[in-house]
């Protein structure tokens, strides 16, 4: 036998099944389609029907108390604090930032005028106004605002840029003797 058979038969055992992969394959069976059933009708919606009843109108809430002109609650500690508010406004507090004060202020009273027409806050009330004017005082005393007979106003903070001139410790403000040491 010569040696190319055996080439022929190898590489022909080899080349068959790609023959035969290679071979078009047949058409796949076509699924059937079966029509649709028709859609069941759709139930008729019917919208609910609400026994009318005789028509009231709605009662309008009760308007909040509104802070009288002259701030008047009837309690002793908030009207104190009214009334040295006002004044601190008046007299100290400079034009840029009296109506936020103002405002503030009126805001406060109605308030507490609502308060006082509560019978479960209006014992607290006394306490409440004490805590204001408390707050009140540290927040103006920069504008020099006396909240108590024995205040004595903050005095002037120095502006921007500017220092109060005070005295410099120096080795001649202490012991002048000691100026001689300067000329070493």
């Amino acid at each position: 036998m010569s040696l190319s058979r055996p080439c022929i038969l190898v590489c022909g055992s080899w080349l068959l099944p790609w023959l035969f992969a290679c071979a078009a394959p047949e058409a796949a069976p076509q699924p059937e389609t079966k029509p649709a059933p028709p859609a069941a009708p759709a139930p008729e919606v019917v919208p609910p029907t609400l026994a009318a009843g005789p028509e009231t109108p709605l009662a309008p809430a009760a308007a909040p108390p509104v802070a009288a002109a002259d701030g008047k609650i009837d309690v002793a500690a908030c009207d104190a604090y009214a009334e040295r508010y006002r004044t601190c406004i008046a007299d100290k507090v400079p034009g840029r930032d009296r109506d936020a004060h103002s405002r503030a202020l009126q805001a406060q009273l109605a308030t507490w005028l609502a308060a006082k027409a509560d019978p479960k806050l209006a014992p607290a009330l006394d306490g409440e106004c004490v805590a204001a004017a408390a707050a009140a005082r540290a927040t103006t005393r920069v504008f020099g605002c006396v909240w108590r007979d024995d205040d004595t106003p903050e005095p002037e903070s120095p502006r921007p840029g500017k220092l109060k001139p005070g005295a410099i410790e120096s080795a001649r403000s202490v012991a002048p003797e000691l100026g001689a040491l300067d000329a070493f």
